[in-house]
């Protein structure tokens, strides 16, 4: 029987014998004659929290709360959110990354700490792994927006709440150290933590300080079969150009450290000052084997996307004659680097309640490549491998190698080859890169409340105001040195004996490269001027972005609960720079120049929100939020690139304005007695701009030359174009079955069983415009899945937690491709739409508590070996599938 339904089974099961307590539990009244406490329940603690939180919202929120000695159950905020519902991760080799909110895009969702809203590295797609779960005491999930949100908080704004020394009385010293293994590869994983908190001068002055470091060693097994490359002679047969296997080996780190000073100058007046840093490094080494299937042909030296080569062979199986060996070593050492910066206080006065803040946030998103070399196959077929490719298994795509014989026109396959370096593929280039993208923003903001009347009617009047300066560029510096045939070292030059660490079946053995003589050697070229440094000014651009923004919004008070309405107002102020080849004309000469421009746009985002206590333990909840997602900062630059031949132009644009949205949600919680939580909502945005790959005319004079006008030129970029909806339905439950247990009269130790189960149902569609004769396709948004769902199984007693937690998500679209007409009928181009296939990951957390001031705890991540798979058009093209491996980590928690 399948694994996924045996679990959705059996965890469903507990859910519904929880249910069952809860309904019980929720028609009588505890009453509590004595409290004694034996040990700690920390996921009952967490959500018992949470639940307060989230019950006193006046919109729709879920909260992830630290219990009571401040500890969040996950490393980083993606694994920690990813178990909240409507809640879907996208991982990035094993790790959760990025998150959809209810199946929406990754960039509809916003990142703040404590209520501000900060930039992430990358831009508008808020990273979360580079966030330790250690800074955090609180997280809330907003997913209905309110006018005193940025207006670009589509899906929801995922508020992180720090650590603050008024948290605990006192002193307060905690931690954790843990040791683990990843099993793929045999790599170490080492997590740990630390935060100190106290109180000083009579209670007024606050200090906490917190720091963090994980790292994990890791190898991957992988194999990308791609592009499928679509023909004339048989639209239906798609053959793939290539088949690649990429061997990393890489060490993943994360740093933090953060600060937090809050002083009380009475009950009426507090000031605090915070830093948050963080630093994230991906220092990875590829070895890459590309076999350019395309570069052969069949046993007649027909090409490969020939007629006679189509009709001797099938795109999943079949021999190439002389296919072409590429190999690449590639060592990137990705330095991620935030840092926000706050002052800020919060005052009562006069019947007004004042808070104000001054941020300065700056990160730094590297893309350092200390080496980048490329190896390829002499051109004489007879020094090069016949490969046979077997592509039948989407899930285990493999060649083999032949020697190769005959003549041109009667190439012969010879002896299985199985040492890969048995073939010659010299080195044609080596070099480095340096650079990557800075931004830096500052920000003000201030919020003003006051408590008063409206008709008769209790009412919270709020406004407030935003500034926000933010200027994002890119730059790097590269070297290179080519070789030539009589210069090139071998792929030998720089191998090391070192036994391979995957576990796939290549069918050939390989050598790594020696990452230290590797760098070395180019470093040497750098050094001693044999490597050149090239022109990197066409990668050159900035984009500043300034924001102004205003709001106002009242909370309503009936016996029935409250209506919470207003609007805000943003105006949005755009300038980019970017360098531009200019190709010769005529008698004037090719040059590179800096081209600027400008863009702005004022929004009003109106929204409405209905909270009806039904029960005092049933809420309904209902809202109309209106919201844009702005194009991401290097859609906007003027990067151009210009093909007079073709009288065409591609680039980014900076005149894409946002896409527009309007949600209504409508959720019913029932907050049960004594414990345990039921929701169920629906959820509905209109989507209208949505930004798309267009193709039209360029229109503007800015690329235009002496005796040439360009702006009649066909523009391909990022813009506005389709329009469409999205819409779904979320569930969930968290329930315990400690009140069953007991009126059923069954052992005690039943009481600990729990579970918390959640599902998400999403429907989505957006029209594509025509492009290039393609005509107006339906597609549905990018990110989002037809369902997800979140199961876990609990017990917590004597001391004991457990925690088997289990995601499932159906495939979902990552990006948007081309396609063609031919003979009538669009197909792609080559990989067209490009698909992640459905993913799901089991963990496993157990913890249990030695004392008051220690606990042992132990960790397994991915115990189901799960793979990451993307295919394009149809899941019968697969183009990637990457394995990591199960991880474990053990180790011990302290609180004094």
């Amino acid at each position: 029987m399948n694994f996924r339904v045996v679990l959705m089974g059996a965890v469903s099961a507990l859910g519904l014998a929880s249910m069952a307590n809860a309904q019980v539990a929720s028609t009588e009244t505890a009453e509590v004659s004595e409290l004694v406490i034996t040990a700690r329940r920390p996921l009952a603690e967490s959500e018992a929290t949470a639940l307060q939180v989230q019950r006193a919202s006046d919109s729709l929120v879920s909260v992830l709360s630290a219990d009571a000695v401040g500890d969040l159950p996950d490393q980083n905020i993606a694994f920690a959110i990813g178990r909240l519902p409507g809640v879907a991760v996208q991982r990035d080799q094993g790790q959760a990354r990025y998150v959809n909110l209810r199946g929406a895009p990754v960039y509809w969702t916003t990142l703040s700490f404590d209520g501000l809203s900060v930039v992430s590295p990358q831009g508008r797609d808020s990273r979360f792994d580079n966030i330790p779960s250690a800074i955090a005491s609180q997280i809330s999930v907003q997913k209905a927006i309110v006018p005193s949100m940025p207006g670009d908080t589509v899906a929801g704004n995922v508020d992180i709440r720090t650590r603050r020394a008024f948290d605990h009385k006192g002193q307060k010293i905690s931690g954790k150290i843990g040791v683990g293994k990843v099993e793929l590869g045999g790599g170490t994983e080492l997590d740990t933590s630390l935060v100190y908190s106290n109180i000083f001068m009579d209670g007024k002055l606050g200090l906490v300080a917190q720091g963090s470091f994980y790292s994990r060693d890791m190898v991957t097994n992988n194999w990308e079969t791609d592009p499928y490359l679509g023909n004339t002679v048989d639209p239906s047969k798609r053959f793939a150009r290539e088949h690649e296997n990429k061997h990393y080996r890489l060490n993943r780190s994360n740093f933090s450290g953060s600060t937090r000073v809050d002083y009380q100058f009475d009950d009426n007046n507090t000031v605090f000052a915070s830093t948050i840093n963080t630093f994230f490094r991906d220092d990875e080494l590829r070895d890459n084997f590309i076999f350019r299937l395309d570069q052969g042909t069949d046993a007649a030296g027909n090409a490969y996307n020939s007629a006679n080569f189509i009709n001797a062979n099938s795109p999943t199986f079949g021999t190439v004659y002389g296919a072409r060996i590429n190999g690449r070593v590639d060592y990137r050492d990705t330095k991620e680097f935030m840092t926000t910066n706050t002052v800020g206080g919060e005052h009562a006065l006069s019947g007004w309640n004042l808070s104000w803040r001054a941020n300065y946030t700056f990160t730094d998103d590297g893309r350092d490549t200390p080496v980048t070399a490329a190896f390829q196959s002499p051109s004489s077929f007879l020094l090069r491998p016949t490969v046979e490719y077997d592509l039948r298994n989407g899930d285990v795509n493999t060649i083999k190698l032949f020697s190769t014989g005959g003549t041109t026109t009667a190439r012969t396959k010879g002896a299985q080859v199985t040492n890969i370096e048995a073939f010659q593929f010299p080195a044609t280039s080596i070099g480095n890169v340096e650079g990557g993208d800075i931004t830096s923003a500052w920000t003000g903001k201030f919020d003003l409340d006051h408590e008063g009347q409206l008709f008769g009617l209790p009412t919270k009047f709020e406004f407030g105001g935003l500034y926000t300066d933010r200027t994002k560029k890119s730059r790097e510096t590269a070297f290179s040195r080519s070789f030539t045939a009589a210069n090139a070292v071998p792929w030998a030059f720089f191998a090391i004996d070192d036994a391979y660490m995957g576990t796939q079946n290549l069918n050939y053995s390989f050598r790594y490269t020696n990452a230290g003589a590797t760098t070395a050697y180019m470093d040497n070229l750098v050094a001693t001027g044999v490597a050149t440094r090239s022109d990197t000014r066409g990668n050159f651009w900035k984009v500043s972005e300034k924001i102004t923004a205003a709001y106002g919004m009242a909370t309503t008070t009936f016996d029935w609960g409250n209506l919470v309405y207003g609007a805000r107002v943003e105006m949005i102020e755009n300038t980019g720079q970017a360098y531009v080849n200019f190709p010769a004309v005529g008698a004037t000469p090719a040059e590179t120049r800096l081209v600027n421009t400008s863009s702005d746009e004022t929004l009003v985002y109106p929204s409405l929100h209905l909270n009806w206590n039904v029960t005092d333990e049933v809420k309904l909840r209902v809202g109309l939020t209106t919201s844009a997602s702005r194009a991401d900062f290097d859609d906007l630059r003027p990067n151009f690139s210009i093909n007079d031949a073709n009288q065409s132009i591609s680039g980014g644009n900076p005149n894409a304005k946002p896409e527009k949205q309007i949600g209504l949600d409508t959720y019913v919680e029932w907050y049960m007695t004594p414990e345990g939580f039921f929701s169920a909502g629906l959820f509905y945005k209109d989507i209208s701009d949505v930004l798309v790959q267009k193709a039209d005319t360029f229109g503007l004079d800015t690329l235009d030359v002496p005796g040439l006008d360009r702006s009649n030129y066909l523009f391909t970029k990022v813009d506005n174009g389709g329009d469409g909806h999205l819409q779904g339905v979320e569930v969930f439950f968290s329930g315990t079955a400690k009140k069953l247990v007991s009126d059923l009269n069954l052992p005690e130790w039943m009481e600990g069983f729990g579970t918390r189960l959640s599902g998400t149902w999403t429907s989505s569609e957006v029209t594509l415009p025509t492009v290039g004769g393609v005509p107006a396709r339906k597609i549905s948004v990018l990110g989002t899945s037809d369902a997800v769902y979140n199961l876990q199984a609990i017990y917590e007693k004597y001391g004991l937690t457990v925690r088997l937690a289990y995601q499932y998500r159906t495939p979902w679209g990552e990006s948007v491709g081309s396609y063609r007409v031919t003979n009538g009928v669009v197909n792609p181009a080559d990989n067209g739409d490009i698909f992640w296939d459905a993913d799901e990951e089991l963990d496993l957390s157990v913890r249990y508590q030695v004392n008051q001031n220690f606990e042992v705890y132990l960790d397994g991540v991915n115990l189901t070996d799960q793979g990451a798979r993307r295919y394009g058009d149809q899941k019968r093209y697969p183009i990637e599938y990457e394995t990591f491996g199960r991880r474990y980590v053990a180790g011990v928690r302290f609180n004094f």
